[in-house]
């Protein structure tokens, strides 16, 4: 008889040495969490039962994220600040749960994801300001691999300049990209088109890429 479930959702986040995990090790570190933390997890039937879990699309290895968000299920009642706890007591350091409560929307109703960046720069200054808000006023073109091969888009309609401030030695950037499945734009394009166009980024140059909110398709509505 399969044991009656209920969806659980946890926002946690990714950083320090465990935004370099990649999809699948996260999968297996979730797995072991959920063995360690006790919880009444829900898990598949068959010859090679295991906890469906549902993740929202992942980042790019290398980037950190203060909203990743997880789907599961529980067969017992469980407060949702159990489950967080049990959770952290249970995650190896750089994850930790912040939020767990029972969602009202799907992973896919995600639109736009919010970044902070930091950009590596020489002499950055007003100028430099400037010249980013020229790139993100004309056409973003970019080579991004598909299904089909790699394919020639341009992903200005995609991505929104927030925030910018160039001073010294650093770049400082908020961005708003678009975030669904079929139009997920990785923040190393927008990176990459910026550099092209300014000479006070060093090829070499150090970046730190950082999501902090998630928002629906209205830009304005956090996700959760």
């Amino acid at each position: 008889m399969v044991p009656e479930s209920k969806k659980i959702r946890v926002m946690f986040s990714k950083t320090g040495a465990l935004k370099f995990i990649s999809h699948l090790d996260m999968n297996r570190t979730m797995k072991a969490a959920f063995l360690r933390s006790k919880l009444p997890i829900w898990y598949t039937m068959g010859f090679n039962p295991h906890p469906k879990t549902v993740f929202s699309l992942p980042l790019s290895v290398g980037v950190s994220d203060l909203c990743c968000f997880m789907d599961f299920k529980i067969t017992e009642e469980v407060s949702h600040e159990e489950i967080c706890r049990a959770l952290n007591a249970s995650f190896p350091e750089g994850l930790h749960a912040l939020e767990a409560y029972e969602p009202q929307t799907k992973l896919s109703d995600i639109g736009w994801s919010e970044y902070e960046i930091s950009i590596e720069a020489i002499g950055a200054n007003t100028s430099s300001e400037e010249k980013i808000k020229a790139v993100f006023a004309a056409p973003m073109v970019i080579e991004k691999n598909s299904k089909a091969g790699i394919k020639t888009v341009d992903i200005a309609p995609l991505c929104e300049l927030a925030e910018c401030r160039a001073e010294g030695d650093k770049i400082s950037l908020r961005l708003l990209l678009s975030s669904t499945e079929n139009e997920f734009v990785n923040p190393r394009f927008p990176i990459e088109c910026i550099s092209k166009a300014l000479e006070e980024i060093p090829a070499d140059a150090d970046t730190d890429i950082c999501r902090t909110a998630v928002y629906l398709a209205d830009r304005k509505t956090y996700f959760r």
